[in-house]
């Protein structure tokens, strides 16, 4: 069913009166942007201050942000472009996070943009400079399709409702979304504008909360990662406990053909390596060691995010690698996933393979 997409008649009253920002509102703003152009620390002249995004239009909700951008020319700044760039994506994340500032339960987000970069014809945009609108935003009526909406934001809405700190590529798959989000809004934007199916469901997932819950877990993954205490635990797992040296010692004299492995002694690795036989996998158990029961020795590496070392029934060894296919002549295959709980264990069966082993004595 087509439901009405309804804009607003009028712009936010909180910002504007009638088509002209409100004044004192106008010189709070300039003495934020003033002190953001410092904060930046950065040789080069302020070519305007304007207020862009669904504050200086008719789409403006009870979510919506008053998005401040300082215009400067970005070649100014330095000759390396992408330097630059993530520069003043660091400065603005600083800022932000720093001076979490609001009017009238508005977000107040600043950032540097390049001067030499084009504004979408769709977008309305304010120079508080100057103190008038550099493209005027129409208020109209427009007809959007809700269900569209829906289905587009239902991917990533699975996907972040998915996600678990304690899943050991949870960083890998919040970077993944994040990429996937900014490439969709954009290529909305630059295909058919602000009312793009693409970018409304970027907006929806907003004013859900999913972009501020992916936010904050990322947030917490990433001092989960930098406390003390996990980064001696991870020097500490690099030194292999006695029944992994074990396990490391029967897979070398397997792989070597000195000593053949029998079902007790996979049982044994098994057990050891709190292992799970199931044909699913990586895919099923990421990050674990697992045994692969096959029925013509086909190992798909689709959609695994790290290579993984696999060892089978016969003594064949293989590294594989994510999106390829691997066959090996056993009928079961037990996998090592190369992590950092296993690269210490990985790392001793190639060299003890490679250049001949102390456990052939």
């Amino acid at each position: 069913m087509i439901l009405e997409y309804q804009t607003q008649n009028v712009l936010n009253p909180k910002i504007w009166k009638g088509n002209k920002i409100r004044p004192k509102l106008r010189v709070g703003l300039l003495k934020i942007a003033k002190a953001f152009y410092e904060f930046l620390d950065v040789d080069v002249k302020v070519l305007d201050v304007i207020i862009i995004g669904s504050s200086a239009n008719y789409n403006w909700t009870e979510y919506s942000d008053i998005d401040l951008h300082v215009l400067i020319n970005y070649s100014l700044v330095g000759d390396n472009m992408h330097l630059v760039s993530n520069y003043m994506h660091a400065k603005k994340s600083i800022w932000n996070n720093s001076y979490p500032l609001k009017y009238k339960g508005m977000n107040i987000e600043l950032y540097a943009q390049d001067s030499n970069q084009e504004m979408h014809s769709t977008v309305g945009t304010y120079s508080l400079m100057r103190d008038k609108w550099i493209n005027k935003p129409k208020s109209e009526q427009i007809s959007i399709d809700d269900t569209a909406i829906q289905q587009k934001a239902e991917p990533y809405e699975y996907e972040i409702d998915a996600l678990k700190e304690t899943d050991p590529y949870v960083e890998k798959r919040i970077h993944n979304i994040k990429s996937r989000l900014q490439n969709l809004r954009k290529a909305g934007l630059e295909a058919t504008g602000e009312y793009s199916i693409e970018n409304m469901a970027y907006k929806h997932l907003r004013n859900k909360g999913y972009l501020e819950r992916l936010k904050r877990l990322e947030q917490k993954v990433t001092m989960g990662q930098l406390t003390v205490e996990t980064v001696v635990h991870e020097r500490e797992a690099e030194e292999l406990d006695p029944d992994l040296n074990e396990v490391t010692e029967s897979l070398v004299l397997h792989i070597r053909g000195i000593k053949r492995l029998a079902p007790d002694g996979w049982e044994n690795i098994i057990q050891k390596t709190n292992a799970i036989t199931d044909p699913r996998g990586q895919w099923q158990h990421p990050g674990r060691c697992t045994m692969i029961p096959t029925t013509h020795g086909g190992i798909t590496m689709k959609q695994v995010p790290h290579p993984v070392l696999g060892i089978d029934d016969t003594g064949h060894m293989k590294m594989m690698h994510p999106e390829k296919q691997y066959m090996f002549p056993g009928k079961n295959v037990f996998e090592i996933p190369h992590t950092a709980q296993w690269q210490t264990m990985i790392m001793q069966i190639q060299n003890a393979v490679r250049n001949g082993s102390r456990y052939a004595k």
